[in-house]
């Protein structure tokens, strides 16, 4: 194992079955079994390596604002939590937890007061990740969040998912509308199968499959989230040849604005993404 943390480098299981884990953002850097890294890591592009959260909010606000009770407050793409160091809580030989408490800097972007807890547990074969965000202020408090796994793939041309969505919106062409089957990122393989082509930014509409089975080429990877929590679907990769594709558990962008989630005072959002 050897990748680098910007923050504490944390260490469960090992080279058979592992993650390492960086305090800075709770951000999972490697997720090993039988000596591969499932997730694609390069030191000298950390910003697209391993798994990003992207809390309180996914994807860009529009003009960079978070907008609240008449106020404006700075927010840039994919929320502040990832630039942020957790503490860590507790850690075992097969769990470990860390949290992000909000304070007077965080104040300045997201007015609320607030534990962000996240929990990494090897279970059987699978990387479990639960995530709390507890709403501690005396109003409701919006959140619209995303998880950003870069998965390593060996080939950038056998790339395969499923999905029964009908649509996706474009994020390359203004969030136009287009369908699953008639578009230049999408190869049709067979009944909601489908091979990715050139580097999409695509936003899947009506993905209700809680389980998603990922061919990355030589390695095989099953997703479980819940499609009530994160309602998009974002498949997205900076360009063809990069050996990366992103699968991402998402909200629409801006919708941290535009339809949010709300979480009572006292009350906590929790769900669970789970590899396998």
């Amino acid at each position: 194992m050897k990748e680098k943390a910007l923050g504490k480098t944390l260490i469960l299981g090992d080279e058979n079955f592992g993650i390492v884990c960086d305090t800075f953002g709770a951000k999972i850097l490697a997720f090993y079994r039988d000596g591969n890294n499932l997730l694609f890591y390069a030191e000298e592009d950390i910003s697209h390596s391993g798994i990003p959260l992207c809390f309180p909010s996914f994807g860009p606000l529009e003009n960079n604002e978070f907008l609240w009770q008449g106020q404006s407050f700075a927010m840039k793409q994919h929320g502040f939590a990832r630039d942020h160091e957790f503490e860590l809580l507790s850690q075992d030989e097969k769990s470990l937890q860390l949290i992000l408490r909000s304070s007077q800097e965080s104040k300045k972007r997201y007015p609320f007061d607030f534990e962000f807890t996240v929990k990494y547990s090897l279970e059987n074969s699978e990387l479990v990740m639960d995530y709390e965000f507890k709403n501690l202020s005396l109003e409701s408090l919006p959140l619209a969040p995303g998880i950003h796994p870069y998965f390593a793939v060996d080939d950038p041309n056998q790339i395969i998912f499923s999905s029964r969505a009908q649509s996706v919106n474009n994020n390359l062409e203004d969030y136009a509308l287009v369908s699953m089957n008639e578009n230049e990122y999408f190869e049709v393989m067979g009944e909601q199968s489908y091979r990715i082509h050139g580097a999409p930014d695509m936003h899947v509409l009506d993905h209700h499959d809680a389980r998603n089975i990922l061919n990355l080429g030589s390695e095989k990877v099953e997703m479980i989230f819940d499609p009530s929590v994160f309602k998009r679907y974002t498949i997205w990769r900076k360009s063809a040849e990069v050996p990366y594709i992103c699968f991402e558990p998402a909200n629409e962008k801006n919708a941290l604005n535009a339809k949010p989630q709300m979480i009572e005072p006292g009350k906590s959002w929790q769900t669970r993404v789970t590899l396998r």
